[in-house]
């Protein structure tokens, strides 16, 4: 028997999914370089990094492309038709990639953790940023240098600067930038889940759903509304979008809140309070059940973009110019003054998470329901 090593689906582990010799297969489907994607950190950070595969086929047609990251980012990247290997950092499977060998390695985040990681995997060029042996990160490419400037540079990164990260990440690994999007896929049986949701959740006579995305990371706490401002925009909706339910959606962290909230509508089939427990990868089912989102610029943003979802989304402690909706969004910028800052304490008396009113949160889903026909 033959063995055809460098065949994209052989392992020399079990059989592969066509189930016969590689001897004058019509399968055989050789590949060309091997790539390794390096995106650890901040789940939303991952899922937009997927916007680079699109851009990576695009150069390496026949690419065989491992993706390293963290267990709890995996579900974000699962059933991802560009991504022939998931390896996790945090596991034993540490030794697997120290082991390999690649021919690019695109680093994406800048991070101590990831950077290191960078400079120990083997590859013949390294694009990004990895770590120097006093503990800085260094890009890795001559490419990478304006990203890294950003970085370092409030006045650039809050102000002067008009990239998207998108562009900026697929710029920085020396790609074309050809404003690709997120790459969020679901398989046939999540479809049908989320369809068997939706008709399950969806109020007799709705038009649709919009969904509240009603958290954020613990690590910066004002990317969300309070209790009271996000039971007062709820409350503008159920008055100028009668027909429209809305769900809350959230992870475990907005369990409480999303509680609180739903007691205050408790008698209104028309709020609908979603599991928040149940794992990540239901969190997307359960988003992609609606029709419009609103969210801060958090996971729930970056889900929804990966969803190709109409997005309603506002900005106080992150920059408004770095996200990019793809002619599918309304951005709203909290008006304060202090806004971005990046900071994950505020002295401040008016927070920016109060400075986004439910009227503009109205005008904007009118926007949206008129500008792409929805509820019809």
């Amino acid at each position: 028997m033959g063995y055809k090593f460098d065949c994209r689906v052989f392992n020399g582990y079990k059989p592969c999914q066509y189930k016969r010799s590689c001897d004058a297969c019509p399968h055989y489907d050789p590949v060309g370089e091997r790539i390794v994607l390096l995106s650890l950190e901040a789940m939303g950070a991952v899922l937009r990094s997927t916007c680079l595969l699109p851009a990576i086929k695009r150069a390496y047609p026949r690419a065989h492309i491992t993706w390293i990251t963290l267990k709890n980012t995996k579900a974000l990247l699962d059933n991802n038709p560009y991504i022939d290997r998931i390896l996790l950092a945090d596991t034993t499977q540490i030794n697997t990639v120290r082991h390999l060998q690649f021919d690019i390695l695109f680093a994406v985040d800048k991070s101590i953790e990831a950077g290191a990681l960078a400079e120990l995997i083997q590859a013949k060029d390294k694009r990004g940023f990895g770590l120097n042996t006093d503990g800085v990160i260094v890009p890795l490419n001559p490419e990478a240098a304006y990203q890294y400037d950003v970085g370092l540079d409030d006045e650039l990164k809050f102000f002067i600067n008009q990239k998207a990260e998108t562009q900026q990440i697929t710029e920085s690994m020396a790609l074309k930038w050809e404003r690709d999007p997120y790459i969020l896929e679901l398989s046939a049986a999540e479809k049908a889940e989320v369809e068997r949701r939706r008709l399950a959740i969806t109020p007799p006579g709705a038009k649709g759903l919009i969904g509240y995305n009603t958290g954020c990371s613990l690590l910066f706490p004002y990317k969300k509304f309070t209790v009271q401002r996000a039971i007062e925009t709820i409350s503008e909706w159920r008055r100028n979008f009668p027909e429209w339910g809305v769900a809350l959606l959230g992870g475990p962290e907005d369990t409480e809140r999303q509680k609180a909230m739903k007691e205050h509508f408790a008698d209104d089939p028309f709020v609908i309070n979603t599991p928040t427990t149940d794992g990540l990868r239901s969190g997307v089912l359960w988003m992609d059940t609606t029709e419009i989102v609103l969210s801060g610029c958090s996971l729930g943003l970056h889900i929804a973009l990966g969803l190709k979802k109409a997005v309603i989304c506002w900005f106080g402690v992150s920059c408004i110019q770095e996200i990019d909706v793809y002619e599918r969004g309304v951005k709203i910028q909290s008006s304060v003054p202090c806004s971005p800052c990046w900071k994950k304490t505020c002295d401040q008396v008016v927070k920016c998470y109060d400075q986004v009113s439910p009227d503009q949160v109205m005008a904007a889903t009118a926007e949206l329901i008129l500008r792409h026909n929805l509820g019809q």
